[in-house]
């Protein structure tokens, strides 16, 4: 696999962290329409200083992205460590790191269940940022 080319972004952007809600909604497959309304409902994406139109703009970008990645194959693993790592990368700030890690974790759990894909997601971006389930309390 190719490294990832992203669209750039500053660390710890509004498009950065949003980046990171529209990887975790897409790593399962499914863009549940729960997923979508608990960020709205908890006001995410305003915590994260987007709002809905932003929001948008960064999900084509990263939908664009994962196409670019996926190349020729005919599938790409949303889940891939390489991957969900490039995306993590430019959240280089711990509250940043912890609101997002409680967020996706209130995200996985909205549309009933937690794909295994999402809980592979949420393991890499734990350790990637150092984080334990204890740090998010």
């Amino acid at each position: 696999m190719t490294r990832p080319q992203l669209t750039a972004y500053p660390d710890n952007s509004p498009e950065a962290l949003l980046r990171v809600i529209a990887m975790f909604i897409v790593s399962d497959g499914e863009v549940a329409d729960a997923e979508l309304e608990i960020c709205q409902r908890l006001g995410v994406l305003a915590a994260v200083g987007g709002d809905r139109e932003t929001f948008a703009r960064v999900f084509d970008s990263y939908c664009d992205d994962l196409i670019q990645h996926a190349g020729t194959r005919r599938t790409v693993a949303l889940a891939d460590a390489e991957w969900v790592e490039a995306i993590l990368a430019p959240v280089t700030d711990l509250a940043h790191r912890r609101l997002l890690a409680q967020t996706l974790l209130v995200v996985a759990r909205s549309d009933g269940w937690f794909a295994d894909a999402e809980l592979k997601v949420v393991r890499q971006m734990l350790d990637h940022w150092g984080l334990a389930l204890e740090d998010l309390g």
